[in-house]
């Protein structure tokens, strides 16, 4: 009787298990559907499934909003702003990890405060100063708006980097005469560079989605497919909105199948030790 009934006590809990579990997934994949659903139909009124479809919303898309050209804007400056946050990260990250700083965490704290602050507060501040230093509807300017908030991911995936690195082989490297530039490139670059990756990948994915700071400083020089698809909702293109959606969720997607064939969990911060 006792063994009965745990085996039920155990099948119910695998039921709810599976239940939250399936709830979970359709909570985090259903917005994705409707969004792909939408850009293929013609007609969607209140009925569960739209009446027809069809590829006219990307038709429009591709030829009015100018994808090639926005996606390109978007690359660019995604790009920029992975150059310059890594930049400023790998030193800054160096001597979060590596150095007894005082203030650390006060440090971390400040650079993390554009992500904790609300995003359109913060975006009004950036497009002020921008504005004076003539950096509106440039490339490099709305590079920089991201950096704020690409910059502290970056910084902090490669101070965690830096404080996992093995003494060990660092001392070994010393003992056997290699100078300060042979132990960076031949030691501590390769155990940072699952970190350097990680970071990179998340600084292109926070800039690449990022509309409050683009939307206070792009122009018509530096439209990108976030602004484009909130610009198409605000004129009602719900269905063109989507299909640009969709072209703004390719890279996306193109790093998580990255994230999940080419870096393993426990690489993911480089350096660990016994890694």
């Amino acid at each position: 009787m006792g063994k009965l009934y745990l085996a039920t006590i155990m099948r119910s809990r695998k039921i709810i298990i599976a239940a939250l579990l399936l709830c979970f997934i359709v909570y985090i994949l259903g917005p994705f559907v409707i969004i792909y659903v939408k850009s293929f139909s013609r007609m969607w009124g209140p009925t569960w499934l739209p009446e027809s479809f069809g590829t006219h919303a990307y038709s429009i898309a591709w030829r009015m909003a100018n994808i090639p050209r926005i996606m390109s804007n978007s690359l660019i400056i995604s790009a920029l702003a992975v150059l310059i946050s890594t930049g400023i990260a790998i030193p800054t990250a160096w001597a979060l990890g590596r150095r007894q700083l005082r203030g650390k965490s006060l440090l971390l704290a400040m650079f993390l405060l554009p992500r904790l602050i609300p995003a359109i507060a913060f975006a009004l501040g950036i497009a002020k100063i921008f504005y004076r230093l003539h950096l509106v509807n440039t490339f490099i300017g709305v590079a920089l708006a991201h950096v704020s908030i690409a910059a502290p991911y970056s910084i902090l995936i490669l101070t965690i980097a830096f404080e996992g690195l093995d003494e060990r082989l660092l001392e070994a490297s010393r003992s056997c005469g290699a100078n300060a530039r042979q132990r960076f490139f031949y030691v501590i670059l390769p155990l940072l560079l699952p970190g350097i990756l990680t970071s990179i990948i998340f600084t292109f994915a926070a800039s690449y989605n990022e509309l409050p700071l683009t939307l206070m400083t792009y122009g018509s020089k530096t439209l990108t497919l976030p602004v484009q698809a909130y610009l198409s909702i605000g004129d009602g293109f719900l269905d063109v909105a989507s299909a640009i959606a969709v072209f703004l969720s390719i890279p996306s997607l193109m790093i998580l199948l990255i994230l999940q064939k080419w870096l393993r969990p426990e690489k993911l911060v480089g350096g660990l030790k016994g890694v």
